[in-house]
């Protein structure tokens, strides 16, 4: 998903205030090493890289998950933070179980090893991820490899 087909699903307003919280979190995801990354299960972390090989179309569970650490330093108001929420209250109509409306992968993220199966591009994931790793790919062809098969899923 683009920034433009967040802002699309979201609304404009929604976005400025993601945007707000992406800024925030370029400062707090470096010192803190990936950890939501790593909890997740997204086969695309590696420390090797120096940040998300696909942050410019990462998917909406991604773009819409802040750790506390963000969420408190963010200067957003509390008029802000609600409005965060609205657009699951609004899709889920108070119903969790609806939440897949939103999220269509949940409970499976979309970048674990079940998502990347059900997408169709655990294999070849897990080949450029191996590489890079090992070091036959250097950050910048991993990045466009993984980039590639995430556009073309």
């Amino acid at each position: 998903m683009t920034d433009a087909e967040f802002e699309a699903l979201f609304t404009p307003e929604i976005a400025g205030l993601i945007h707000t919280l992406n800024e925030v979190s370029k400062e707090q995801c470096t010192h803190c090493g990936g950890r939501c990354c790593q909890e997740v299960g997204c086969k695309l972390f590696s420390v090797r890289f120096s940040s998300c090989p696909i942050y410019e179309i990462r998917p909406r569970e991604c773009r819409y998950h802040f750790c506390h650490r963000i969420l408190e330093k963010a200067p957003l108001d509390e008029e802000q933070k609600e409005l965060l929420l609205r657009p699951v209250t609004e899709f889920t109509r108070g119903n969790s179980r609806q939440i897949t409306e939103v999220f269509p992968c949940f409970p499976a993220f979309p970048l674990s090893e079940d998502g990347l199966s059900s997408l169709g591009i655990k294999e070849a994931v897990g080949n450029v991820m191996r590489a890079f790793e090992q070091g036959e790919l250097c950050e910048e062809v991993a990045r466009a490899s993984l980039r590639k098969i995430c556009r073309h899923r």
